[in-house]
């Protein structure tokens, strides 16, 4: 992992300390972020700016996978999917690695059961369940199976898959009024002062 905030570095160091195989870098100076591209790893993981992965950057990549957060990491989906993809990177699309944000702002329309603290509603933790259809694991493993099945690059297998599921009506929880009265009634939601 590379990092350039110092508080940051340290927490991370501190978590991953006992972690064989992990290695954290400190980012100095522009010149070491542009060396970081070069470093031999198993995942480099985008998770700050978009476009990042490019016909300059590409090419440097020496890591097996790339799999991060940041929002559109290839510069340009087509020419950069097929890059990584000739170069044999396996590539995790920025919406399929980060899809429990989207998840969550989805959702919030029906409300939330359990507290933030709890993480505990399950139309949330079920998409981390690695049985679950859609859920991240499953959501991925499919990305990857369509890209190698078809031969294309994973960010356009992600698309296909996306657009087929637009075409599903989004299921109506009728349940779910019940399940978020119960919820901030446990909480004393009622007796606080808001």
């Amino acid at each position: 992992a590379g990092e350039v905030d110092s508080t940051s570095l340290q927490k991370a160091r501190n978590e991953y300390q006992d972690v064989k195989n992990v290695k954290i870098i400190e980012l100095k100076s522009k010149a070491d972020e542009e060396t970081l591209w070069t470093k031999e790893c198993d995942i480099l993981s985008p998770c700050a700016y978009g476009a990042v992965l490019n016909e300059v950057s590409i090419p440097k990549i020496n890591a097996k996978i790339v799999c991060g957060a940041a929002n559109n990491q290839l510069r340009d989906p087509g020419t950069h999917g097929n890059l990584l993809k000739d170069r044999q990177i396996v590539y995790v699309p920025d919406f399929v690695a980060n899809r429990m944000g989207i998840v969550n702002c989805a959702n919030e329309q029906y409300g939330k059961v359990g507290s933030l603290e709890e993480v505990a509603d399950p139309a949330i933790t079920r998409h981390l369940d690695k049985e679950y259809e859609y859920g991240v694991f499953q959501t991925t493993l499919s990305v990857l199976n369509l890209a190698k099945e078809k031969g294309i690059p994973t960010s356009e297998a992600a698309d296909i898959l996306a657009d087929k599921a637009l075409e599903e009506p989004h299921p109506i929880w009728g349940h779910r009024s019940q399940q978020i009265i119960d919820s901030l009634v446990k909480d004393e939601w009622h007796l606080s002062s808001h």
